[in-house]
């Protein structure tokens, strides 16, 4: 993938800028940023203060005398009185447990200040994926598997959601916990303990630094198996129909096992690698503590130190070597940050493949009319899929876009929506470029209905009126009756309040059909483009809908491609594509005149349809005489 290619070719310093970036998206949720990083500011000097504390305590219980301890009938006279080595002990007690029960809120309060912006930071975040894969271009999503783009806003947002928190919020508290804590050495104990102490941090340097060496390219190959699992995944649910007819499921079971075997295999990977690791990098602790350790020792025993001092030695270095080990989780998350941060930034970063000009204005109103002006189009450089197309149309006329398979038709039609804009010549509406005006206004004046309808897990009604949620409930039954859709509508249980099922999978292809043309209906555009619309429904069925449509057809412009002459004749203008130049225009009657494609596929599409009457007509009829001849032979 050229993602990952990118990374590979990327030096250290390039990726340390990206994903630097990845802070920005603290920039919504800054207040929440001051909360946790005062939370964790005082969590560390609470804890720290506590520490402290032990060495009191120690040093109460270390000056009880035995000459003291006898003149108290027990304990408990001895730890309440009011004054001695027993009220010394109480009182460094009970402030004890007043830091702890601080330190408790403190966590507390910790604990919620990083939940909330967590979760807010991913809020920011999933909005910002989702709505920029809403603006990029078509060719964006033609160029990406579903699935690759659902792991990417998810897994990869997580990715770097996760080293973005554990970034700030593990760097804030290992340098603020660090500090205090050689504070307390140098200030409560002796400056070389204080710098005994730093001693493992280069080695423990040296260590995560091969650690992330070996570590990316797990990474690297672990996230480009996941897109591969998901988009397995996903394809099996879309296509679950296909599986069972074909009784394929125990292939596709094998294939998404396959991919998930290797999803698996560098998980394990990366977990190997930890296991490696970590031995290291709780041996330098375990030397650096003991060591400390006999260092303090040797301290107490020529009189340097107290035992109270040996205590807080062992307490904050504990704390110390705790904080460092967090660098390894960091560096850990760095390094899938700095896969995941390039392909979330490939989204958010992507432009606009139909940018909208700072100064444009929406379309003005009109009736319609087209023209293209020496259009071409190509989705790969020196592969034109739409080349020099040039027409124009009236508005209110009707015109038929036919040609073989791959010829450009519905890119075509895509061009007139601004799916894609041309990369020579003009789509002009109304008299304006295309590119002049608004998006959004070119999406209300341009309806569609595709050959492949999509449908969502909504309501009948919702999703007629997909375009204008708010219509009244009348115009979605007028929409409805004109596709001919109310007939099975009104046979449902609940009608319009129906809630259909994903893709529309409880619904036939032809009633899935007729709710997309009801939405079109809906939409009321100046234009309606009709792409092989009536592709799905049996003629009796069609017949009942060009009814309807041509109503709805009367003052606006229609875009009817197809491949049935049938419905192409009815048109005011017949334009013939062929590998995506126009070949022929004219009318049903002037085509029909000239050599070309049009006469030679009318004339396949006649002879059929003779045919298929004629087979029909004598099927009729043989059977009305076989069933005439069982009634007069009973």
């Amino acid at each position: 993938m050229e993602t990952e290619r990118t990374i590979k070719s990327e030096g250290f310093y390039a990726q340390l800028r990206r994903v630097g970036r990845t802070f920005l998206f603290l920039k919504p949720v800054k207040i929440q940023v001051v909360v946790l990083a005062f939370a964790i500011v005082a969590f560390a000097v609470t804890e720290v203060t506590c520490v402290r504390l032990l060495k009191p305590v120690v040093q109460a219980i270390e000056n009880i005398s035995p000459e003291e301890s006898a003149r108290f009938n027990g304990f408990w006279d001895w730890l309440l009185a009011p004054t001695g080595s027993g009220a010394n002990l109480r009182h460094a007690v009970l402030i004890l447990i007043v830091m702890k029960v601080v330190l408790a809120m403190m966590l507390w309060l910790k604990t919620v200040a990083s939940s909330w912006q967590s979760m807010s930071m991913v809020f920011y975040m999933r909005a910002a994926v989702y709505d920029r894969l809403q603006r990029v271009g078509f060719s964006f999503h033609d160029q990406y598997a579903s699935g690759h783009l659902i792991n990417r806003a998810l897994t990869d947002l997580q990715a770097v959601r996760t080293f973005v928190m554990t970034g700030m919020s593990q760097a804030i508290e290992i340098v603020v916990s660090v500090a205090l804590y050689l504070g307390l050495l140098w200030l409560e104990c002796s400056p070389k303990i204080a710098l005994a102490a730093l001693i493992p941090l280069p080695f423990w340097i040296l260590a995560i630094r091969r650690f992330a060496v070996l570590s990316q390219p797990i990474y690297e190959a672990q996230t480009k198996a996941s897109d591969h699992m998901v988009e397995v995944l996903t394809e099996n649910v879309a296509g679950v129909h296909v599986i069972r007819a074909f009784a394929t499921e125990n292939q596709e079971r094998q294939k998404f096992q396959a991919a998930s075997t290797t999803v698996l295999k560098h998980l394990l990977d990366a977990v190997w690698l930890r296991v490696k690791m970590i031995p290291i990098i709780r041996g330098i602790a375990v030397a650096s503590n003991i060591s400390l350790f006999a260092l303090g020792a040797i301290m107490v025993q020529r009189k340097q130190l107290v035992v109270g001092d040996l205590l807080l030695i062992g307490s904050a270095m504990s704390q110390i070597l705790g904080r460092i080990q967090g660098i390894n989780a960091i560096s850990d998350s760095y390094q899938q940050a700095v896969v995941s941060s390039k392909r979330l930034f490939d989204i958010l970063e992507r432009p606009c493949n139909t940018p909208e000009r700072d100064d444009a204005a929406p379309l003005l109103p009109g009736a319609g009319a087209v023209k293209f002006h020496h259009a071409s189009f190509s989705y790969e450089p020196g592969f034109p899929v739409v080349e020099d197309v040039s027409f124009t149309l009236p508005a209110g006329a009707i015109v038929a876009i036919v040609g073989p398979t791959g010829s450009g038709k519905t890119t075509l039609a895509a061009l007139l929506g601004r799916f894609y804009d041309p990369d020579l010549g003009s789509v002009e509406i109304d008299g304006q470029d295309s590119r002049d005006v608004t998006l959004s206004s070119v999406r209300e004046s341009v309806g569609y209905v595709f050959q492949e309808t999509y449908l969502f897990s909504d309501t009948i009604a919702r999703n007629i009126a997909y375009g204008d949620l708010n219509a009244p409930r009348e115009k979605i039954r007028e929409a409805a009756r004109l596709a001919r859709a109310d007939e099975f509508i009104e046979r449902l249980p609940l009608k319009y309040d129906t809630m259909i099922g994903e893709y529309g999978a409880s619904l036939s292809g032809g009633q899935k059909q007729r709710l997309a043309i009801a939405r079109a209906i809906l939409h009321n555009p100046r234009i309606l483009v009709l792409d092989d619309a009536l592709a799905s429904v049996d003629p009796e069925t069609e017949s009942l809908i060009r009814e309807g449509l041509e109503r709805v057809m009367k003052g606006r412009t229609v875009f009817l491609i197809t491949s049935r002459i049938s419905s192409a004749r009815r048109a005011h203008k017949i334009i013939v594509l062929e590998r995506g130049k126009v070949t022929q225009q004219g009318t049903h009657d002037e085509l029909m005149r000239q050599d070309g494609y049009y006469r030679e596929v009318a004339s396949c599409q006649f002879t059929e349809d003779a045919k298929v009457d004629e087979h029909s007509h004598m099927d009729r009829m043989r059977r009305l005489s076989k069933r005439s001849g069982r009634v007069l032979h009973e």
